[in-house]
């Protein structure tokens, strides 16, 4: 059976009403809150590790005996606490990940795919953060008044290329993906792409099914590794209409060059974050009593500043990408003019994916990268209500 086929639910059924399941947004609650009560545990006592690291003197204390030259010792100083923190984090990411997963319903994969995956991640944070250390340290040695511009730039340049390199390289070492076989589905998409005048490499599906029960979508890549991605429990479950109008929204980021606008947004951000914090690093540095701003011992203070900064300023991108993702919406209900389909597509997505419809503000104002189900749902509302009005 063609894979575009495989279960679509048919043309008509957007007919009929699809409501939110409020036995599934009584789990969503449970299951948000408990991953946040644990994240903030885990929170906590990792702060607290690191202040008794970094004034406690053990980070200098076990630099000092390292006796390797200064970016090797920063190299291997980021390499044990990496593997510290992965073995204390282990625990917390099993019990959120795997136990609450299986719980809700939310997981397929098994244990031995959990921590595969695991194992994995940490071997890639091994490899490029400890390369990313070496680079930080020694620039800081060389340059020490210019080094945040200089690993500024390094940055921006690193994150261009690995949005190019991410769909090729490392989302297939977790996800296999595999060209869409011809059909309806995949005609269907070329031609809305056709349609809009975007540009496209091929039509992907990706087997989320393997490890979960969300369902996603999405535009990846840069130039000649741009490609459409669909998981395979959206195509099993979702009508054409309705993943034509979640892959108008994936477009519109195209259309409106928000990639190119987040990434002006995140480089103004890190600009400042690395000018700030290197001020912070150098006075706390001298109080600390660290052998100036490349001593190994360092690393952690140099870290927890930086993340400090990054997490005070993320409300701001998370209000960015919240405007930029209602665009999309609005660019999906104007390019379809279906918004029942929009309607549909957003309650299955909701469903599906286990999200809570409508979260505490505070919380939606803090970490939320998108609107919410019921914002989404009121401006598909609006938008009939406004194109009816019209034809009236």
């Amino acid at each position: 059976m063609p894979e575009d086929e495989l279960a679509l639910p048919p043309e008509n059924s957007l007919s009929s009403p699809l409501r939110l399941d409020t036995e599934r947004q009584q789990k969503a609650g449970e299951y948000s809150r408990l991953q946040r009560r644990f994240a903030y545990i885990q929170t906590i006592i990792i702060a607290l590790a690191a202040l008794g690291l970094i004034f406690g003197g053990l980070s200098a204390s076990f630099t000092g005996h390292l006796g390797l030259p200064l970016v090797w010792s920063a190299v291997v100083y980021f390499g044990l606490i990496a593997l510290v923190y992965e073995i204390f984090s282990l625990p917390f990411g099993y019990y959120t990940g795997y136990v609450l997963g299986k719980r809700y319903g939310v997981l397929s994969q098994t244990r031995q795919a959990f921590f595969t995956d695991a194992a994995k991640s940490f071997l890639i944070t091994l490899v490029l953060g400890g390369l990313l250390v070496a680079a930080v340290y020694a620039v800081m040695d060389t340059w020490p008044d210019i080094w945040w511009l200089l690993v500024w730039l390094g940055f921006l340049a690193v994150s261009m290329g690995m949005t190019f390199i991410a769909p090729v390289w490392l989302i297939p070492l977790f996800y296999s993906m595999k060209p869409m076989a011809e059909g309806k589905l995949r005609d269907s998409l070329l031609e809305l792409c056709r349609r809009i005048g975007v540009y496209v490499r091929g039509i992907y599906v990706i087997e989320l099914s393997a490890r979960g029960t969300a369902a996603n979508a999405a535009l990846m890549g840069l130039g000649r590794t741009r490609r459409i991605v669909l998981s395979d429990n959206m195509i099993d479950r979702y009508s054409i209409p309705e993943i034509e109008v979640i892959m108008s929204h994936e477009i519109a980021h195209q259309q409106h060059n928000d990639m190119l606008r987040l990434f002006s947004l995140q480089a103004a951000i890190l600009f400042g974050v690395l000018a700030a914090g290197g001020v912070i690093f150098s006075y706390l540095s001298d109080a600390v009593g660290y052998q100036g701003l490349a001593d190994p011992a360092g690393l952690p203070l140099l870290g927890g500043i930086l993340l400090v900064l990054l997490l005070l300023i993320s409300p701001v991108i998370s209000l960015f990408t919240r405007k930029i993702e209602k665009q999309a919406d609005e660019f999906a209900l104007n390019i379809s003019n279906n918004p029942a389909a929009f309607r549909t597509a957003m309650t299955r997505l909701t469903n599906q994916n286990l999200s809570e419809a409508e979260p505490s503000n505070w919380l939606e104002r803090l970490t939320q990268d998108h609107p919410s189900y019921m914002q989404r749902i009121r401006l598909a509302d609006e938008f009939e209500k406004r194109h009816s009005l019209d034809r009236g």
